[in-house]
């Protein structure tokens, strides 16, 4: 279940606009987090850091995605099983005609 979550988030998320604003507010927070780090770093230090935070980023949003799709599901499944249950409880308390 979890490769096959992977390739629904690649190619309904990761590789489409979808997530674009999110990439943008992601790509500023760590602009921002990095700044003084920046201005004492080398620049093959900074690339290095950067990485860093982006790759923690991306794990975080692909998890993100997995546990919110996986978390949707058992919402749906939940409510079919309500339904049912809703269903028999009104059933066995039918007024016969």
């Amino acid at each position: 279940m979890q490769n096959e979550l992977e390739e629904l988030y690649n190619m309904l998320v990761s590789e489409t606009d979808v997530m674009k604003n999110v990439d943008e507010h992601i790509e500023q927070q760590i602009e921002h987090e990095l700044q003084q780090f920046q201005e004492l770093a080398t620049w093959e230090d900074y690339e290095c850091e950067r990485d860093k935070y982006v790759s923690v980023a991306e794990t975080a949003k692909k998890e993100s995605f997995m546990a919110g799709f996986n978390y949707a599901v058992r919402l749906l499944k939940g409510g079919q099983l309500v339904e049912r249950a809703l269903f028999r409880h009104l059933k066995k308390t039918e007024v016969p005609s």
